[in-house]
């Protein structure tokens, strides 16, 4: 039979049944990618123009409630150019919005300018609707504003005044500072490519571009609009570049909040994607041959051995059956030797003891029967080994001392709790039985709940090691507390479910104690754990028991 040939089948059905799989998810990860960054962008981008759309709606409202607040004021205490100057300057410092007020007659003429600079009339005419839902104020055009060599987007806002029969007699106007909407906008700009800006629906630029568009100069197409108050779409924009982009219609106002970010930058994220999901797969695929060429190693090995097996069953048999009778010989010989050794040994002695009673010390006799003597313990020695060989038996359980780990991992663990103010208290019970166990795997579950435990005291605490041997139930338990926050009660039995963590994101798998309880389990012992909040008890704290079966 051919067995590397059969390691080399093994390999490749391994490697196709483990990659081909992973190989199709990452194919259909990749491929559905795009669409879920897409997703998640245009929610963004729809939530961002939507948030901006209600701000600057609710500043136009304010400016409107200062408006019709201001003209109230003048129906009730007059006309009176003196006071309302005095009144609108100082209206016009506390609130930094305004650039200057207005009144204006029934016929339209300007009888009263905080500005001390000229407006076109055509811009102060009145209008019979108001254009602010819900309020008799009039949002007339934004049209740029000098104030000596500065040019300003400003926006002019109107209100009745009424006289005393409730009837229209004037027209009080603010000119509001609209760079405060284009500051407001330009603090929701999005990573490199992203921005937010204010158009009207001719698709007039509102507000300046991050980018380079001007204020009440350039434009935009509005096409995709086509009636609707809010949506998202991929376009070109004014810079050439291919975009996602969202829009929200102001309530009230005819104006159009945009946001958008290049593809090119969103995109990007599915690339790198791409490119983890690459050398992830190789990185697995490497994982997966090795994995594959150690099972099929042990798969060919393994049938090698049946092979032999089977070819020298009959052999083993017959085997068998000799050492079975040569034991029974053995035991038989043995019995057999021992006796007449023992006395061959007896009459020796006595024979020495005899030459002895007569004197004669140094002959050759004595010299031959000492080493008679000797040849007969010898001989005795040879059958006892024969006899200890027949009866034969191995033991291969390995046994670990607990105390003895512990107290080697605190020698490792003890620094460090030192240096992070931690008091570390042993109670050790002596003399107790070795658990059945490896060192390394008692080890690594201590070593566990340990670090555990340090990590729960971050400004420092106390660390308690005990251990204790129950004779009714055969098993030692070894406890670890510590005096930190402790563990919630809602969140205490979810503690050895695999990656369950309590902390941040990525400073843990959730993996630590799920291992060191299955680990536990497969010794035949279990890990408990009693744990108290500052909301339970006066003194907080986590305590972990292990117990594990004696030998």
């Amino acid at each position: 039979m051919n067995f590397e040939r059969l390691r080399i089948l093994l390999i490749a059905a391994f490697m196709a049944v483990s990659l081909v799989p992973l190989a199709a998810l990452g194919y259909k990860v990749i491929s559905q990618g795009e669409n879920l960054i897409k997703e998640k962008a245009s929610s963004y981008l729809e939530g961002l123009s939507t948030r901006n759309a209600d701000v600057i709606n609710g500043f136009m409202t304010e400016r409107a409630d200062d408006l019709k607040t201001l003209s109230n004021i003048i129906c009730i205490f007059g006309f009176n150019s003196t006071m309302l100057k005095t009144h609108f300057e100082e209206m016009k410092e506390q609130y930094s919005p305004y650039l200057g007020f207005f009144v204006l007659d029934k016929s339209g003429e300007c009888v009263f300018s905080t500005t001390g600079v000229s407006i076109d009339p055509a811009k102060l005419q009145a209008i019979d609707e108001p254009t602010h839902s819900g309020m008799d104020t009039h949002v007339k055009e934004i049209f740029m504003f000098t104030i000596g060599q500065d040019q300003i987007p400003a926006l002019l806002i109107c209100t009745s005044i009424l006289d005393g029969s409730k009837e229209n007699c004037a027209h009080l106007c603010a000119l509001v500072d609209f760079r405060l909407v284009d500051s407001l906008l330009r603090k929701s700009n999005i990573e490199i490519t992203g921005e937010v800006y204010l158009v009207d629906k001719t698709g007039k630029f509102l507000s300046a571009s991050r980018f380079g568009a001007k204020a009440l100069k350039d434009n935009i197409s509005m096409n995709f609009i086509a009636g609707k108050k809010q949506g998202i779409y991929e376009t070109i924009d004014y810079r050439e570049e291919r975009v996602l982009q969202a829009y929200q219609k102001v309530d009230g106002f005819p104006w159009y909040v945009i946001a958008d970010q290049d593809m090119a930058e969103i995109l990007n994220r599915i690339k790198a994607l791409g490119r983890e999901a690459i050398v992830y797969g190789m990185m697995t695929a490497m994982v997966v041959f090795g994995l594959a060429f150690f099972i099929s190693t042990l798969i060919v090995n393994i049938l090698k051995a049946k092979y032999q097996y089977e070819k020298e069953l009959e052999f083993q048999v017959i085997q068998k059956e000799k050492l079975a009778s040569l034991g029974l010989l053995t035991s038989g010989i043995a019995h057999e030797l021992n006796t007449p050794l023992a006395n061959a040994l007896l009459y020796t002695q006595i024979a020495k003891e005899e030459l002895h009673e007569a004197g004669i010390e140094n002959s050759i006799i004595q010299q031959r029967l000492s080493t008679v003597v000797d040849e007969i313990r010898q001989g005795s020695k040879i059958i006892k080994n024969l006899l200890d060989f027949s009866r034969h038996t191995q033991n291969d359980a390995r046994t670990t001392d607990v105390n003895k780990t512990l107290i080697k991992l605190m020698r490792i663990a003890g620094p460090h709790c030192s240096s992070n103010k931690i008091k570390v208290e042993k109670e050790l019970e002596n003399n107790m039985p070795n658990i059945k166990a490896d060192a390394s795997t008692l080890q690594a579950i201590l070593t566990n709940l340990v670090a555990n435990a340090s990590e729960a005291m971050p400004n420092g605490g106390i660390l308690r090691l005990k251990t204790r041997y129950v004779p009714v139930l055969k098993k030692i338990k070894i406890e670890i507390a510590d005096t930190g926050p402790g563990i919630p009660k809602d969140e205490l039995n979810k503690i050895f479910n695999p990656f369950f963590t309590t902390k941040k994101q990525g400073e843990g798998t959730g993996l630590g104690l799920f291992i060191s309880h299955e680990m536990a389990r497969k010794l035949g012992g279990d890990i408990k754990v009693i744990s108290s909040t500052v909301n339970d008890s006066i003194n907080s704290g986590t305590v972990f028991t292990v117990e594990l079966p004696t030998e």
